[in-house]
């Protein structure tokens, strides 16, 4: 495997992936388009590492395979899986934790920047030790169970985003508590 390689992580934010579906797509653009190129076109190919939403880190099951895609076909790849009823973003790295205490609670987030420069922030499970931050994302909608903005460039701003993300989440009212 070349280390050159331009490495993507592919974010899956939805309640309902179909991933019957979307594995069917991966093995196609892994087996008959990256299996089937020389090793030179190979090295080419851009690796999409898919992370997936907290509505699914409960489930081990939902397990994908790197995507290989070449880049004159990234269009078309992004235009496949967005038709799939999800929001898939593609994303640059960021910073692997990024962390806020509150009530003495410690809160660690990923976060994860798109190529349209929107960072992202997905909670990460383990730091909340009873799950309590966890389970109450998963009863709130969609869009308020990761936190985005557009530009944010410095760790303060990071930090801002992240603590106003975790006391919105602590104040709304929990579905069924």
């Amino acid at each position: 495997m070349n280390h050159r390689m331009n490495r993507y992580y592919g974010l899956f934010i939805g309640t309902a992936i179909p991933f019957k579906h979307l594995k069917k797509i991966i093995r196609k653009f892994n087996y008959d388009y990256y299996g089937k190129a020389s090793p030179e076109r190979q090295q080419h190919f851009i690796e999409i590492i898919p992370e997936f939403h907290i509505s699914h880190s409960h489930n081990p099951h939902h397990w994908l395979a790197c995507i290989m895609v070449e880049p004159a076909y990234l269009n078309r790849f992004l235009e496949i899986v967005n038709n799939l009823d999800f929001t898939f973003i593609l994303c640059q790295y960021r910073h692997g934790h990024f962390q806020t205490i509150m009530n003495e609670i410690e809160y660690s987030v990923t976060s994860y920047r798109s190529l349209e420069d929107v960072v992202y922030l997905l909670f990460e499970d383990e730091d909340d030790i009873e799950g309590k931050f966890a389970k109450k994302l998963r009863t709130l909608p969609l869009e308020k169970q990761f936190a985005s903005a557009p530009g944010i460039k410095t760790s303060e701003e990071y930090q801002y985003l992240l603590d106003t993300w975790v006391k919105e989440v602590l104040a709304y009212p929990a579905k069924n508590a």
